[in-house]
């Protein structure tokens, strides 16, 4: 019986979790140049800015937390903005219209909102654009 027990428990660890699939998706933050290519791959999340833009990149999770709803969190990098940590939160599932909230510290304590607004899905209509990101020194 001990045998079986074995064997079963080894062929479970065999076998791969059931894998979520890869998906891409492209938002752009409106207003802006940026234009976030996000790759989630089972529950992590990267993303990447056009390197025309800032050459944004980070990483994070999705979530659910009380008063705030389900958000993909990330913390990102970039590299015209030595110093500065930010933190970006988009609403998710992603939809036309969804909003973001873009966070900084400079001392890795005390947080505050730097901006907010909507994205739109890059196949969907992107609304105005301007030069500037959402990353840009202000």
């Amino acid at each position: 019986m001990k045998t079986v027990l074995a064997l079963v428990a080894a062929a479970i660890a065999l076998v791969p979790a059931a894998a979520q699939a890869r998906r891409v998706t492209e938002i752009s933050l409106d207003g802006y140049c940026t234009l976030y290519h996000i790759v989630q791959d089972g529950g992590l999340v990267s993303l990447q800015d056009t390197p025309s833009c800032s050459g944004t990149f980070g990483g994070g999770v999705i979530g659910t937390a009380s008063g705030y709803g389900k958000q993909m969190v990330l913390a990102i990098q970039d590299a015209s903005s030595p110093g500065v940590q930010r933190m970006i939160t988009l609403s998710y599932p992603f939809t036309a219209g969804g909003t973001f909230s873009l966070f900084e510290t400079t001392d890795g304590t005390n947080f505050h909102l730097a901006l907010d607004g909507t994205y739109s899905i890059a196949e969907a209509d992107r609304g105005a654009k301007s030069a500037r990101s959402v990353t840009a020194p202000r």
